[in-house]
């Protein structure tokens, strides 16, 4: 049981990862690339059980682009993650 529920885990985080580098290597804007990754990589801890802090929101990064970058990454999660 425990082997499956890795290996669905896994898939899970392999295909987050995949979709989510996708899209941050669109994003053209260094400063909003940048926070697109961190904010990807708390949400892939977050999926492996590991509480951490918000990113840090950059000087430059303007709260449209940053909520945009938020809730597009936080709906991915929920595809391959969803809540219970």
């Amino acid at each position: 049981m425990s082997s499956h529920f890795d290996t669905k885990f896994s898939d899970a985080l392999l295909g987050f990862n995949g979709e989510a580098d996708v899209y941050c290597q669109g994003i053209s804007d260094g400063v909003a690339h940048d926070y697109a990754m961190d904010y990807t990589r708390m949400l892939q801890n977050r999926a492996k059980g590991i509480e951490g802090p918000l990113p840090r929101i950059p000087k430059g990064l303007f709260e449209p682009n940053r909520n945009l970058i938020r809730s597009t990454l936080d709906r991915m999660c929920e595809k391959y993650f969803p809540s219970k």
